[in-house]
């Protein structure tokens, strides 16, 4: 098995692949950096570690003590929960960190590294149409973390999902996640 993580909003009465349940991936918008077209798959946003999980849900606040409302999303806490894989489908997996996969699809770091959609999502379609799982990318928070997506409809039964763990100001991955983007945990500054 490969394990990922993604933290997301937790009710602990929603039903198995409903909003705010562990395995809910919600339907295409268009806007995310990798989204395929809407005709395509769904995607799932996950990360290499918990702590870079972590990490993309805390970054809007970079550089601001860390508060426990950052911890909280749609009216829900956040949870972090372990996405396993078999072990087969890493192998399907287009890794944009390897220059060869770049040569590959005709593609070079910077379209990889882009904000702007236009150039980041056909590169999700040119590996969707390659016949790749998901595809693989270093975080813009270092290149020692890296983000994956997956594209759901190529693991039709084989994701499963853990049991979520409520976040909290004192977790090790939020601790680890907020060191790392600057933010001072205001309980540590009270002591």
């Amino acid at each position: 098995m490969t394990s990922y993580w993604r933290a997301f909003p937790w009710d602990r009465q929603a039903a198995r692949g409903t909003p705010l349940s562990p395995s809910y991936v919600p339907r295409p918008t268009g806007r995310g950096r990798f989204d395929l077209p809407l005709d395509r798959s769904r995607v799932l946003y996950v990360a290499e570690s918990p702590e870079h999980a972590v990490a993309e849900s805390l970054q809007p606040w970079r550089n601001r003590p860390l508060r426990g409302l950052h911890l909280v999303r749609a009216g829900r806490a956040l949870a972090l929960v372990r996405v396993e894989l078999p072990a087969d489908g890493i192998t399907t997996l287009l890794d944009l960190c390897d220059p060869r996969a770049l040569v590959a699809i005709r593609t070079g770091p910077d379209a990889v590294a882009s904000r702007r959609r236009h150039r980041t999502q056909p590169i999700a379609l040119a590996a969707w149409d390659a016949g790749h799982a998901g595809l693989r990318w270093w975080s813009v928070f270092g290149g020692d973390w890296r983000g994956v997506v997956l594209f759901t409809d190529r693991f039709p039964s084989s994701l499963s999902f853990r049991d979520p763990e409520p976040l909290t100001p004192d977790h090790p991955a939020v601790r680890l996640a907020a060191a790392r983007l600057g933010m001072e945990n205001e309980r540590d500054r009270e002591r």
